[in-house]
């Protein structure tokens, strides 16, 4: 990244502080079109003051990139709005705790690739859980939501690009392990994709991720403009 004017980037630091990163939605009943609209508007003006600052172009295109992921979530919400107020409404009176889970099983992905398949089985087992629960027939019963495959191949892209964007053993990497990684992803989307899996899991999983995404991928890009190693 080009040399930036320390107050540009302590002036954009703080703005990613205080106003970006609160804005992305991590708790299911935080999940809407309308939420990610504010948060879509923020990462606007972030753009536009860059621009106008000539900010590196490298640094440009990764808020271009996260613009581009909020659009996807805010298309999710939008199109799921129903099924998401189904969700919230058995999340509250069930009063399941799954976030925590679910951000473990995700740090497990974007930790390293060979614990990729440890992420499945751990999905797998949170569903499982699920399954001895009476939640499973409630879900069930609202089979009728027909969530788009586009959205499983959206999110299969996006965890790509994370992953390749998060490794740090280039040098290592062969084109076995890389089809090993293929394998391992594929593994992911078919079990969320699965015909065992309620769409209202489905989309509780995807839209899950996408937060989770956009939050890593925000605090990646606000560290590229903290002038100093330990400053928050």
């Amino acid at each position: 990244m080009n040399s930036i004017n320390p107050q540009i980037s302590d002036e954009i630091a703080g703005y990613m502080k205080k106003e970006i990163l609160p804005a992305v939605p991590l708790q299911i009943d935080q999940f809407s079109s309308q939420n990610i609209e504010i948060l879509i508007n923020k990462l606007n003006i972030l753009r536009y003051f860059c621009l106008q600052k000539n900010v590196d172009s490298n640094i440009i295109q990764k808020i271009e990139d996260i613009l581009e992921s909020s659009q996807v979530f805010w298309d999710i919400l939008e199109n799921n709005a129903n099924a998401i107020s189904d969700l919230k409404d058995t999340y509250k009176v069930r009063k399941l705790d799954l976030e925590s889970t679910l951000v473990s099983q995700f740090e497990e992905l974007i930790s390293g690739e060979d614990t990729l398949r440890d992420v499945i089985i751990n999905a797998i087992a949170t569903t499982l859980g699920w399954k001895s629960d009476t939640i499973w027939v409630d879900m069930a019963k609202k089979e009728h939501i027909n969530l788009s495959k586009s959205y499983i191949m959206s999110l299969k892209d996006e965890l790509w690009k994370f992953i390749a964007e998060s490794s740090q053993n280039g040098n290592e990497m062969t084109i076995k392990k890389a089809s090993e990684i293929g394998e391992k992803m594929e593994l992911l989307m078919n079990f969320i994709s699965g015909e065992n899996v309620p769409a209202l899991m489905r989309i509780m999983f995807i839209s899950q991720i996408y937060s989770l995404l956009l939050r890593f991928r925000i605090i990646k890009l606000f560290i590229n403009f903290t002038s100093e190693p330990d400053k928050t």
